[in-house]
């Protein structure tokens, strides 16, 4: 029988109700006692490592959880991470970028409601994580309403409804039905040398979406105070504004920038498809300043990534 590492870091699924609303209270171990079937799929250990709602955690977060996966990286066959779902995309971006050639399966996952409320989809997303964390798949994956979804492309599209978490721009890797996973197209990911964790992070990353009036005064501020990289959410297919009056010409001040070292990398506010920059002019003089385009990634994944990239210098 495998054995699996549960870490605890909060969420809706381990709340209780207090006097000013839900807080996480439950630890790993009762959660485990509530949901007994759980042990069927392998050998659990569990680990509270913060009783957070994800609406707090941090970027210090992520790196903390992925200090928790390298140490513990040998012992288990894979992780299952109980974590709230405000910011369970931003946690799986993280860790994607972050465990460099993770040659097992980290399954990130939470609820939208607690895991003693009636008809909770909590017990049921447990079992579809732990099914996952004993399978032979390897990479960071979110689960949610019966989705097994690559972390890479997990996002938050509902705020009430139990499929909260979609894939965005790929097919789930699963859907469980059942108690079984019924597999779609994935194959594993190649594993080029030793198991290896990006622990740092450039914190002076920011995001700025287009609208209709933007000051360019805004991206310059940012640089003015030490930012060193800007994740920019354009119109449509990467389109960003130019104009000859430089308090809206952002393309201009894009290149300015550029020249100085900051890095700006371009989504799209559109959910599906992504950027392509090479159509309109919008996009091509952008490219042309400066921009790097973040192809179908979401912005919280070029966020991430924006953030560890930089760090490596």
């Amino acid at each position: 029988m495998k054995k699996i590492c549960w870490l605890a870091t909060g969420g809706t699924i381990a709340s209780r109700p207090s006097e000013n609303g839900l807080v996480p209270g439950f630890t790993a171990k009762e959660m485990l006692d509530m949901v007994p079937n759980l042990k069927d799929y392998a050998h659990i250990d569990c680990y509270d490592i913060m009783q957070l709602d994800s609406t707090n955690l941090q970027p210090e977060d992520w790196q903390y959880i992925a200090g928790y996966i390298e140490k513990l990286y040998e012992q288990y066959d894979g992780f299952v991470i109980t974590h709230g779902t405000d910011t369970l995309n931003w946690t799986c971006c993280a860790l994607h970028y972050m465990l460099e050639n993770l040659a097992k399966p980290v399954v990130v996952i939470g609820s939208q409601l607690t895991i003693e409320e009636e008809n909770t989809d909590a017990k049921f997303n447990l079992n579809a994580a732990f099914a996952m964390a004993s399978s032979e798949k390897i990479g960071v994956f979110a689960v949610c309403g019966g989705q097994i979804i690559e972390g890479l492309w997990a996002k938050k599209l509902y705020s009430k409804d139990m499929r909260s978490i979609q894939s965005i721009n790929k097919m789930p890797v699963a859907t469980f039905e059942g108690n079984n996973i019924k597999w779609n197209e994935y194959e594993n990911p190649q594993v080029n040398g030793s198991f290896k964790v990006h622990s740092d992070l450039e914190l002076k990353v920011a995001q700025i979406k287009i609208m209709p009036g933007l000051d360019s005064e805004l991206l310059f501020n940012l640089a003015k105070m030490g930012y060193k990289g800007i994740v920019i959410e354009a119109y449509g297919a990467g389109g960003i504004p130019f104009a000859k009056e430089k308090q809206r010409d952002i393309v201009g001040a894009i290149e300015e920038l550029s020249k100085q070292g900051v890095k700006i990398v371009c989504t799209t506010q559109c959910l599906f498809d992504g950027v392509h920059m090479d159509r309109y002019e919008v996009g091509i003089k952008a490219c042309k300043a400066g921009v790097i385009p973040a192809g179908k990634l979401s912005v919280e994944a070029a966020t991430v990534k924006l953030m560890v990239d930089l760090a490596k210098k």
